[in-house]
C-alpha cells in the first residue's frame, strides 16, 4: 500500500504503483508514472511526463525533469520526456532534465548511483551501472557508457561521450570524448 504524506502534491493523471513511498512536500507532476518500490525522501520535485521505474530511491532536495536549462526557450515552448530505469540511488540535490525536443528523450538507465549535487542535462543518455560522485555535472547531449565512474566535480562538455567502465578523476573536465576503459584526469 502506498504511503503518500499529506502535504505532497500529486499532479492530474499521475500514475503511482500501489507500494510508493512519498514523503512530505513532495511534488510530482501530471502525467508522471512511478513504478513499485520507489521512495520519495521530503521536498523532492518531479516534473510533467516523467517515467520512473521500479525500487529507485529519491533523497530530499532533488528536482527530476524540471525545465531544461536552455536560452530562449519559452513559457510555451514544448519540451520532450525523461525515463528512469530501476534501482537507482539519486542523492540530494540531484538535477535531471527531460529534453529540449519536444518528441526527444533524456534516459537514465538501471543501478547508477547519482551522488549530492550531481547534475545531469538535457538530451543525456546514462547507461547502467554508473557511479557519479559529489557535484559531477553532465551538459547536454552527452552519453554515459556502462560502469563508467566520474569521481567528484568532474565536469563534462556537451555533446560527449564516455565509453563503457571509464573512470574520470576528481575534478577532471572533458571536453572530448573518451574511448573505453580509459583512465582520465586533470
Amino acid at each position: 500500500m502506498s504511503q503518500i504524506h499529506s502535504s505532497a502534491v500529486i499532479g492530474a493523471g499521475a500514475k503511482l504503483a500501489e507500494d510508493v513511498n512519498i514523503g512530505p512536500n513532495c511534488v510530482i507532476g501530471s502525467g508522471v508514472e512511478i513504478g513499485s518500490g520507489c521512495i520519495f525522501e521530503p521536498n523532492v520535485v518531479v516534473g510533467k511526463n516523467v517515467k520512473i521505474g521500479k525500487n529507485n530511491h529519491f533523497f530530499s532536495n532533488c528536482s527530476i525533469g524540471g525545465w531544461p536549462q536552455i536560452l530562449g526557450m519559452k513559457d510555451e515552448s514544448k519540451i520532450g520526456k525523461l525515463e528512469i530505469g530501476d534501482g537507482n540511488v539519486i542523492r540530494e540535490q540531484v538535477t535531471i532534465h527531460p529534453s529540449m525536443h519536444k518528441d526527444g528523450l533524456t534516459k537514465v538507465g538501471s543501478n547508477n548511483l547519482l551522488m549530492i549535487g550531481v547534475h545531469i542535462g538535457h538530451d543525456c543518455v546514462l547507461e547502467d551501472m554508473i557511479v557519479m560522485s559529489n557535484y559531477v555535472q553532465i551538459s547536454g547531449h552527452c552519453h554515459i557508457g556502462k560502469g563508467v565512474w566520474l569521481s567528484g566535480m568532474v565536469l563534462l562538455h556537451q555533446f560527449i561521450t564516455m565509453g563503457n567502465w571509464c573512470y574520470a578523476a576528481g575534478m577532471t573536465g572533458v571536453n572530448h570524448d573518451i574511448p573505453p576503459f580509459v583512465i582520465v584526469s586533470g
